[in-house]
């Protein structure tokens, strides 16, 4: 059974990139920008654990990568709180917070390599 959900969370990780590639529109609001944050941030915290139970991410690695997601899901209730009063400065860290996601989402996905769907 839990290598069905391996392959579930592998999969998840290629379609949350490939949507760019696949002419999916990007998000092109504030609240859909964050909306697609927190939903990379849920995403690889399950492919982190995946990762984990498979071998593919040594214990101290997934707890890097989790404390850094934690790090990026403050920075995202930040951003929502920043942009109430200041739009400009909302959006500029959410645009932070979402580069550093896509950099853990890569780094993540290079570590799949060889999981068994």
């Amino acid at each position: 059974m839990k290598r069905h959900y391996t392959a579930f969370y592998v999969l998840l990780l290629v379609a949350l990139s490939a949507c760019a590639t696949l002419g999916v529109p990007p998000a092109d609001t504030f609240n859909k920008k964050l909306a697609a944050g927190y939903t990379m941030t849920t995403g690889a915290r399950d492919a982190t654990a995946t990762l984990l139970s498979s071998g593919k991410l040594s214990a101290s690695d997934a707890q890097n990568v989790q404390d850094q997601l934690n790090n990026a899901r403050t920075g995202l209730d930040v951003a929502r709180q920043v942009y109430a009063t200041n739009p400009t400065a909302g959006d500029a860290k959410l645009d932070a917070v979402v580069t550093g996601l896509t950099a853990l989402q890569a780094y993540l996905q290079s570590r799949t390599k060889g999981v068994a769907p």
